[in-house]
Formats: structure tokens, sequence, C-alpha cells
């Protein structure tokens, strides 16, 4: 017996000696966290890791909400932003599971009295599963409201009768749309039964013992929420986007992690949530002939982005940026390693990311992973012959077609020139750079749009995004608030043909 003792002491000390040897070893996070907080340039920052099924680090850093000192923790509930997708998703594909919704339906079938403008496309409407991969034809859409604005904001409905432009075919270009999830929102209310919010609690959040996590207003959680602060550190007002279902999930990282935990591994859900066939199919390319221009070598399924090959590793990822929130949840199914980072300051993504980055090299030593720049794989416009000429068409702006020409020149300069009233006279006009992959042309320039949003705006700017098809160019002019203070990016639908 005494030699039995001896050898088995003997094997749980290796055991011990090797798991020890294991132990990841976070400190270059914490470090680099340390010196953001300590240095002013950050509030808090919390962080979760989840390997083999296991939460392995958990921590939080810094303060939910500075004047009051008030440290932040794992329990604390942040903001996700656009983290919120793959949450949204989720649902959708539950209701699909239970035979509620069908995603080859015509997405507007569950919302019948909603519509969607089409001045340039005379084909059929986005079927859902457009929308979760963000292949509907959607343009680019933000709204925020602060404060007291939030009561006053107009229903969803109203801003898709104005802003609800396709400005490309459904199933041809991958063209990430907050519209297209806010949508979804309410085809899962619709489908569900169930307020947006309530739909999560009773169908997701519950299962998931995502015990902190809510929709769209603070004031109604018991959780902890991490105040939202903007760029200078100044602490934000109450603000929510008219998209619940693109951005107004609020969590903790204890949360956010179990949700990682349970698309890693669908079996850790002490409810069924989704099938293993959902989540691998929430994996997969959502749309195979769409042009996946973003994230150079990545796709975006259904509510994921996934890239094949990161440093030798598949990965998923979600970020999430708006006033007062840098998000990121990243996971490698593969290994079974997950990591959620969350912080209440705007414009702090490259910190996420490398803190995430951090992490996860903690982990797997070798990893080398690849940035996440949606541009990464844009040259500068330089002449490229696919662009180079004069274009002519028109903007949809109001229900009226305003003339709009376009001219890529052989030196580089592109000119944007357009009516932006009844009369020839009323014009805009500007000369910029953009850049360009494959049929993709993006750029921004200094010009406003004839509508209200616009009318009194000081430092107008319009975002250009445009694609190629034989001679037609097509897609949409944003108007863009400003970084500062973001309350809206507004597409119109724009269509050009290539001049002789």
């Amino acid at each position: 017996m005494i030699v039995r003792s001896v050898i088995a002491l003997a094997t749980w000390m290796v055991a011990v000696a090797a798991v020890a040897q294991q132990t990841p070893n976070f400190s270059a996070l914490e470090q680099r966290v340390a010196r953001e907080i300590d240095s002013g340039n950050l509030p808090s920052l919390a962080v979760a890791v989840t390997q083999g099924g296991h939460i392995v680090y958990a921590r939080a850093f810094g303060y939910a909400n500075v004047a009051e000192r008030k440290p932040a923790t794992v329990r604390t509930a942040y903001a996700l932003a656009s983290v919120t997708k793959p949450i949204t998703a989720t649902a959708v594909l539950q209701l699909a599971e239970r035979g509620r919704i069908d995603l080859d339906a015509p997405a507007l079938k569950y919302l019948p009295s909603w519509r969607l403008q089409a001045p340039f496309h005379k084909g059929p409407m986005p079927m859902v599963r457009h929308l979760l991969s963000h292949t509907s034809g959607l343009a680019t859409y933000a709204r925020i409201h602060y404060g007291d604005e939030i009561a006053r904001a107009p229903a969803l409905e109203t801003s898709v009768e104005h802003y609800g432009v396709l400005v490309q075919p459904p199933g041809s270009i991958a063209e990430y749309s907050n519209l297209g999830y806010g949508l979804l929102g309410h085809i899962v209310e619709k489908s569900g039964g169930l307020r947006f919010g309530d739909y999560l609690e009773r169908h997701v959040f519950g299962p998931l013992r995502m015990d902190d996590a809510f929709v769209d207003s603070p004031d109604s959680a018991v959780a902890e929420v991490a105040t939202a602060y903007d760029v200078q550190n100044r602490a934000l007002p109450m603000l929510r986007n008219d998209t619940p279902g693109a951005g107004n999930v609020y969590a903790s990282a204890q949360d956010l992690i179990r949700f990682a935990q349970f698309h890693l591994d669908p079996g850790t859900a002490r409810k069924p949530v989704l099938s293993p066939r959902s989540v691998r199919r929430m994996q997969s390319k959502g749309d195979v002939r769409a042009l996946h221009h973003y994230y150079s070598g990545a796709y975006y399924g259904l509510g994921w982005y996934v890239r094949p090959d990161d440093g030798g590793e598949r990965v998923l990822w979600h970020e999430g940026g708006m006033p007062g929130a840098s998000t990121i949840i990243k996971l490698i199914p593969d290994r079974r390693i997950g990591v959620v980072v969350l912080a209440n300051k705007t414009e702090v993504n490259t910190l996420t990311q490398a803190v995430a980055d951090e992490a996860l090299r903690a982990l797997l030593p070798d990893y080398s992973p690849g940035p996440l720049d949606a541009t990464a794989n844009y040259a500068p416009y330089a002449a490229q012959a696919l662009f180079r000429g004069e274009w002519r068409g028109s903007i949809a702006v109001g229900g009226r077609l305003l003339p709009c020409e376009l001219s890529f020149a052989p030196d580089g300069k592109v000119t944007l020139a357009f009516e932006s009233g009844p009369g020839a006279e009323q014009r805009e006009r500007g000369e910029f750079a953009g850049i360009v992959y494959r049929e993709s042309f993006i750029g921004a320039v200094p010009l406003k749009l004839p509508i209200a949003e616009q009318a009194n705006s000081a430092a107008p700017l319009l975002l250009v995004k445009l694609v190629r098809k034989d001679d037609l160019l097509r897609g949409s002019l944003v108007a863009y608030s400003s970084p500062q203070r973001l309350e809206y990016l507004l597409p119109v639908a724009l269509s050009l043909t290539k001049q002789p």
C-alpha cells in the first residue's frame, strides 16, 4: 500500500508540474492595459479567455465610472455595439430551427407593412439570409440618439422609409449594413412573439447564463453598467442606436465569454440554444457568389467574420465600435479557444484588438494574427483603367433623381458633381482621393446631400462607396455627421454609366 501511495503521489506531482508549466502567462497583457489605464488613455477594460470549455482568465481594469471611482469588474455590463450582431444572428437561426423563420424567404414577408426603396434595381427583394450575411444590397447606415433625443426618436420603420435603399442587387456584394440587422431585430420580435430584448433574455441570455446582459436601456437593468466616454475621456449621455438588432446589447465579460463558449462547443449550454449544425452554418460563407472585399481574405458568414487562415488558424471574430464602446470577440474554433475584450471608450479598437491577440498568444505562443484592417487589401486610386474616365447618371434623393457626374482623371484625381436642388445652378462639386480593390472604389468628399440632416452641417462629408459591373458603376453616397459625435450615416443610391 505504501508503494502504491508513493507512486500515486509521484504521479499526481508530475501532473501538477505539467499543469503549472502549461499555465498561460497573461503578464504582457496586464502590463499593456495597466499602462493605458495609468496614463489616463483608458477608463476601463474587461477581458476574459476560454480554453477547452473552461474560463482560464478573467479580469477587469480601471473604473467603470471614473468620477465615482467605481471599479470595473468582470460582471460590469458594457455596451457591445456591433458585437450584438452574432447574438441577433443566433436568435434568428434559433427561430429558423423552430420553423418560425425561413432564411430563404423575402425578409419583408415578416414585416409586411415595411418598404425598401430600389431606385436602380428591378429584381427580387433581399431574403433573410441576405440580411444575416450583409449581402442584402442595403448600404452603410447608422443613427444614434443621445439623452433627451431618445424619447423623440422616430421609429425604425420611418427611417427605413427614407434610407432603406438597395444600392446593389441582393446577393452580389458583401456590404456591412446596420439597417439589415435592425430589420432582423424586428423580425425576431414578430416571429418570436416577444419584444426583442425579452426574446433574447428568455431564449439566449437565460440558457447561456448571461446574467448581466440586456438590450437598450441601462435604467431597466440590475447590472452595474460602465459609463461611456468619448475620445477626450468625457462622459457621454445615455445613447441608443435606432437598430437594436445591430448594436444595442449590453453584456459583461463573463456573459460574453459564455456566449463564446457556446459557439465554440454548443454542448456547453445547460439548455439547447442552437444545434451544432446551425452553429456551423453561422461560420460558413453566407453567399459564395458575393464579392467579399473587406478584411483581406476574410468573409462574412451569418453573424461572424471568418478568416480561414489567420497565422495558420481559422478565426471567427466580430468587433464593435460606437460612441463610448470598443469591443471584440475572437474565437479559434479548432482549438476551442476564445477571448472577449470590452472597453468603455470611443475608438480604442486598435487597443482591444491588441489585447485580444496578447491573450491568444498567451495560449498559442506561435500565433501570428493578421491585422483587422477592413481595407488592408485596397490600394490608392492611381488612374487604374477599370475606373478611369467619365461617368454620368443620377442619385436618388427624396423620391427625385438628381443628375450626377463622376470623373476619374489620368492624374489620379477624382471629381464628383451633382445637382443639389431643382435648378442646375444648385450644384455640389468636390475633388477627392480614393482607394480601390478589384471592382470596388471607396472615397470621402466634403459635400452636402440635399437631406434635412445635413441642412445646417458646418463640415459636411460624404462617403463614396461604388462597385463596377460592366459599364455600370453603382453604390451609395453616405452622409456622415462626424467622428467626434457620431449621429448618423445616411445613404442614398447612386448609379452611373461609363461615357465613351
